[in-house]
């Protein structure tokens, strides 16, 4: 779900070297060698064994890489990222902190417009809060912290990249320009709005592969600037993002993992969960929730006892077509991910996840006797 390669040769020129190589257009179809068409990696898809997905997430912030996730992957990404080494997300405007990891700075009123000679296309005020936004944010984040703006629009970067010229914590770019790259707090500039032609808006909403490379740039915020509304009532990956993006400046934030829930599970799960919780509550812990998100990752409980909290991961086992070490390992590290981590305040205490503890869903069934031993 990548970008596609841009090939440095016209068709024209290719077909010449076809024809000097005595190539018929059919054996480079066959074997996707095509270079204007294809990339390597069709190539190798074409004639290789299946592909592997390599699916260990360890770059964004959980509530940014869940996007792309149930999007692009059919949630198939395992999202590892440690937010503890990452800088704090900010309001660059002063509103209240912690901000949310998905923030969005409204422009109601910009215009789009045609590029200079005609190509391309730019938002004069959307370009304007931009600057206003990195501003902010230079002036609040770490000294160390790196700032990426992108945008699917030529001349939309070529009117930023100017601004921070001199600045190195700076990169403006397209989004082909930040394939590969990475930046702690993205800033990203859509440009099209209410009065861009249907065609190009219908282009741009619906480049999948653009939107997911664009949102996955940010490791630990990714603020869009652009028409709140208007990217609503759009389609696809960007109208997700504008449902699950908090408008900046507008006071208060309720804490972002009130609105990214967890999934309850099966209902095997859930039982395991009722198991647990009746077991819990037998032993007088009332302050718990269920499906807990602790800044983007999810516990199967969280509960309070002792002026400290606990978060709890079931562990059903592996499936059948699961590799029963790797599954093991990466259990072990979402509960490393958690330790640490603010949480609490929808059932649980707030305050820090002061320890993890995992329980084999046969010790749930086993019996109070077995599962006295890990909650000692």
């Amino acid at each position: 779900m990548q970008l596609g390669h841009i090939p440095g040769i016209t068709a024209q020129q290719e077909r010449q070297a076809r024809v000097r190589a005595g190539l018929s257009a059919a054996q480079l179809e066959d074997h996707r060698l095509a270079y204007h068409v294809y990339a390597s990696y069709h190539a190798a898809a074409q004639h290789g064994e299946a592909a592997l997905l390599l699916d260990e997430h360890y770059r964004c912030h959980p509530a940014i890489a869940d996007i792309v996730n149930g999007y692009c992957y059919a949630g198939q990404l395992q999202v590892l990222t440690d937010v503890r080494r990452q800088v704090r997300a900010v309001d660059p405007f002063g509103a209240a902190d912690p901000a949310p990891a998905l923030g969005w700075v409204d422009v109601p009123h910009g215009e789009s417009a045609r590029g200079g000679g005609g190509q391309s296309w730019r938002n004069a005020a959307e370009a304007e809060r931009v600057r206003d936004t990195v501003d902010a944010l230079l002036a609040r984040l770490p000294e160390d912290a790196t700032v990426g703006v992108v945008t699917p629009f030529r001349a939309q970067k070529e009117a930023l990249a100017r601004v921070w010229a001199d600045e190195d914590r700076v990169r403006v770019g397209t989004v082909h320009a930040f394939q590969g790259g990475q930046r702690d707090v993205m800033v990203l500039s859509p440009v099209a709005t209410g009065n861009t032609p249907p065609r190009t808006t219908h282009w741009v909403a619906g480049q999948v592969n653009l939107w997911n490379v664009a949102v996955t740039r940010a490791k630990s915020q990714l603020i869009t600037v652009g028409s709140h509304a208007f990217w609503q009532g759009q389609a696809g990956l960007p109208a997700l993002l504008a449902e699950r993006s908090v408008v900046l400046g507008s006071g208060t934030y309720t804490d972002q993992d009130t609105a990214f829930r967890a999934e309850a599970g099966s209902g095997f799960r859930q039982e395991l969960s009722d198991r647990l919780q009746e077991y819990l509550g037998a032993r007088g812990i009332t302050d718990l929730e269920r499906a807990a998100v602790v800044s983007g990752h999810t516990a199967d409980l969280l509960f309070t006892a002792d002026g400290a909290n606990t978060a709890v991961l079931i562990d059903p086992g592996p499936q059948p077509d699961q590799d029963p070490a790797r599954h093991l390992r990466l259990h072990h590290a979402r509960g490393d991910l958690l330790t640490g981590l603010p949480s609490g305040g929808a059932g649980a205490k707030a305050g820090p996840v002061t320890r993890t503890i995992r329980v084999p869903a046969w010790r749930i069934l086993a019996g109070d006797a077995v599962l006295d031993p890990l909650f000692a």
